[in-house]
């Protein structure tokens, strides 16, 4: 009788196994799915230094770029969404609004806005901005923008 309690034990060892993993939740729902895809792109907090970030190196580059002799300044970030890449890309949805401070000065933080409805521009723009932070880069790998 001890050669068949012996073969036995083994085989229990394994069905209880089976049990466990059967009982343990290996898949995941649609929802848990779309949080945890990895490179994915995810909503991403306007706040986070990371997104502030982003956020200012657009702008700036903005600035740089278009042809309007006066600075334009974030009204508000609309969206914000992030993916880890070899780095990460955030994709931004900023409402810009024209300043009356011009180019060749230097803190459009403390710029203000135009009053006036007739010198009022304003454009929504869409950046997609690549960090890599551990070479210290940041860069605009797509924007276009359109009248608000």
């Amino acid at each position: 009788m001890a050669s068949l309690a012996s073969p036995s034990l083994p085989l229990f060892a394994a069905l209880a196994l089976t049990l466990v993993l059967a009982a343990s939740p290996t898949a995941s729902t649609d929802a848990e799915f779309n949080q945890a895809v990895v490179g994915g792109v995810e909503p991403a907090d306007p706040k986070d230094k990371e997104v502030q970030d982003a956020v200012n190196f657009a702008v700036r580059t903005y600035n740089d770029m278009n042809n309007d002799l006066y600075l334009s300044r974030p009204i508000r970030v609309m969206s914000a969404s992030q993916q880890v890449v070899a780095g990460m890309n955030y994709y931004l949805k900023i409402k810009l609004g024209r300043t009356v401070c011009t180019k060749d000065q230097s803190d459009v933080a403390d710029c203000p806005f135009y009053k006036q409805l007739d010198q009022q521009k304003s454009v929504i723009c869409n950046f997609q901005i690549n960090t890599i932070p551990w070479l210290n880069q940041m860069s605009m790998t797509n924007f276009n923008c359109y009248s608000a």
